[in-house]
């Protein structure tokens, strides 16, 4: 959580730069901009070339040289260099004109290293507010502010820097930092926009978060979406947003003009499959009958289409002769199949409609007519590996049952761990069991420390007072298990002395159900599930929990699967067209890459015999 500083001029807003996330930084185009022009235009530049020259120079040239040197290195990608060369320079305040580079590029390091905090100190120095700045710099440092608060979670700061320096910008430029405004701010839900607005000191910050307010409201209803912008843009006809609408909005008639009438659904009622297929089923449709609910208010005078479900089951059908089957019924989409197997089949055919699958190939296949959604647990394996990197940690010690699923997520995760630069040091496996205690002993190396304990006295022919002391060379767990494991496991590694060392879990640690008492054993334990789950808000969620128990249970992720497969198709061209765009969906923020749907999911924790959800943002910016 950062807090403001308060801006006393206008040549003092500059401080910020791009959008945010739990993901490590990325450069807004509009940054890429060469190192600042130095005074002499004829030093070298050339890295090597600029630091012989700095090693040669006296102390205001050699600091001059080496900044350019440290600017120079990050453009090329080389941070460490950068660092290594920053580090040279001794005195960085000996000349004012030297102060904003020294500090802007400290900034660019900081952020290169997810490290807002520390950026923001650099921006919000007293040597860089007691220059002068160009309007350059203004924007160059308000767009690394921008940054900083987004990287921090605190996206409403984030938006407003933004939009402090937008009337500095050339209008080509513009509708870049819009889209940037207005992503910044999506990432909070209604309520907390509705919240800001009332609160937010000028017009134009109101504007944009009564703009995002009503966007994230109608979501899930593309024309009711439509039908509110109009009357967004006719209470703000003269904001900057209302003349250069974001993208996503600019879409909004083309999509409510291209939706389907007909959706077939291909899911399995019977078999192995069925229970799966028929929570997808009744989450789709629950979706289905929650937007047909304003139809009377929305008839067919105000356009409200009315869309056509019918259904198929897949459980003992040519999946080829289905297809062209409801293709001849006149289907217009189809959501499904469920099985993998299925959905291979039709990655490598000629489609007559769209098709959203609910599953992922193995080897990924390229069809452009169909989209991959699904519940892949290898997504968690990455995002777990991802999230541990971003919160500093480096030696994984992991823990993972026997047998295939337990391979094969392993793997991913390992892959992902070691791709990022972390290290694996060491990997246990285990079969179901009552007791974990020697597995986990062996594991910390308790074991080791007794056996040296032992050996002492008996060379030493004396008893004295020990304590035995586990593995020093690892700084988090990857537990991948059950809930029933991960309760024998997780008391365990307190009991051998590993209680300080933070566990990391995916989503199969976590039962929807799980009772207080039962998960007092999980406590600390970190974990990432979908946002159905952890901590929605879902309008639909309390009527689908009264209706259909079994959505309280193991099938409660294929009912949120449904709900997000219905919504969205009408989105499939946004998030294809517009990138970055995304679906705060029940099963986790959804992208599309490669017409392969991604899920970003939430993080909770198990506190005191509780599930503590961790927010996606920090409302409080």
């Amino acid at each position: 959580m950062f807090k403001e500083q308060p801006i006393k001029h206008f040549t003092a807003i500059a401080w910020v730069l791009l959008i945010a996330g739990c993901a490590a930084p990325q450069t807004d185009p509009a940054t890429e901009e060469t190192p600042h022009k130095f005074i002499e235009a004829s030093v070298p530049n050339d890295i090597s070339a600029l630091l012989i020259t700095a090693d040669r120079s006296e102390d205001r040239k050699a600091t001059e040289l080496r900044i350019r040197a440290a600017a120079l290195s990050l453009e090329k990608g080389d941070l460490e260099q950068a660092k290594r060369i920053l580090a040279l320079v001794v005195n960085p305040f000996l000349s004012p004109e030297y102060i904003s580079d020294y500090l802007i590029t400290s900034a660019r390091i900081s952020l290169a290293e997810v490290s807002p905090q520390r950026a923001l100190t650099f921006l919000n120095n007293k040597h860089l507010q007691a220059i002068p700045l160009t309007q350059d710099l203004q924007v160059k440092i308000g767009r690394l502010r921008a940054e900083a608060y987004g990287l921090g979670r605190s996206y409403v700061a984030s938006a407003r820097e933004r939009i402090y320096f937008n009337n500095l910008l050339a209008p080509e430029e513009k509708e870049l930092n819009h889209e940037h405004i207005f992503s910044s701010l999506l990432h909070l839900p209604a309520t907390s926009l509705v919240n800001h607005a009332t609160k937010a000191i000028t017009s134009d910050l109101r504007g944009w978060l009564s703009l995002a307010a009503m966007t994230r409201q109608y979501e899930s209803d593309p024309l009711r979406q439509l039908q509110e912008l109009n009357n967004w843009k006719k209470i703000w006809s003269h904001h900057p947003a209302a003349s250069q609408l974001p993208a996503s909005l600019q879409m909004l008639s083309r999509i409510v003009k291209e939706q389907p009438s007909a959706i077939a659904l291909l899911l399995p009622t019977q078999g192995t499959l069925g229970p799966f297929g028929r929570a997808i089923r009744d989450g789709i449709l629950a979706a289905y009958y929650e937007y047909g609910k304003d139809k009377g208010e929305y008839g067919k005078d105000r356009g409200r289409i009315s869309t056509s479900i019918r259904i198929y089951d897949t459980s003992a059908t040519d999946i080829k002769d289905l297809v062209a089957e409801v293709a001849s019924d006149g289907a217009e989409l189809i959501i499904g199949p469920l099985d993998r197997d299925k959905v291979s089949i039709l990655s490598r055919l000629k489609l007559p409609v769209p098709v959203v699958a609910l599953n992922r190939t193995i080897k990924g296949e390229g069809n452009p007519d169909l989209y991959q959604f699904g519940l892949a647990p290898e997504d968690e394996m990455v995002q777990v590996a991802e999230q541990v990197y971003r919160e500093g940690h480096l030696k994984a010690l992991a823990i993972a049952p026997e047998g295939e699923w337990g391979d094969r997520n392993l793997g991913v995760f390992r892959d992902r761990w070691e791709a990022l630069g972390g290290i694996m040091v060491e990997e246990a496996r285990f079969a179901d069991q009552r007791d974990y205690s020697e597995l986990v002993k062996a594991l910390l190396k308790v074991d080791q420390s007794e056996k040296r304990s032992n050996e002492l006295r008996r060379i030493i022919g004396k008893r004295f007072e020990f304590t035995p002391r586990r593995r020093q060379d690892v700084d988090f767990i990857f537990l991948l298990a059950n809930p029933i494991q991960a309760r024998g496991i997780n008391p365990a590694l307190a009991f051998f002395y590993a209680d300080d060392i933070p566990v990391y879990a995916s989503s199969h640690v976590h039962e929807f159900s799980e009772s207080r008492i039962d998960a007092i054993d999980l406590n600390g334990i970190r974990f990432c599930d979908i946002p159905w789950k952890l901590a929605s808000t879902d309008k639909i969620q309390k009527e689908i929990l009264r209706l259909w128990q079994s959505s309280r249970s193991g099938f409660a992720p294929f009912f949120a699967l449904g709900i997000d497969a219905y919504r969205l198709y009408p989105r499939l061209q946004q998030l294809k067209e517009i990138p970055g765009e995304r679906l705060f969906g029940a099963t986790g923020v959804l992208t599309l890459r490669n017409n392969t749907i991604i899920r970003n999911l939430m993080w909770a924790q198990f506190k005191n015999g509780s599930v503590v959800a961790i927010p996606f943002i920090l409302d409080n910016s």
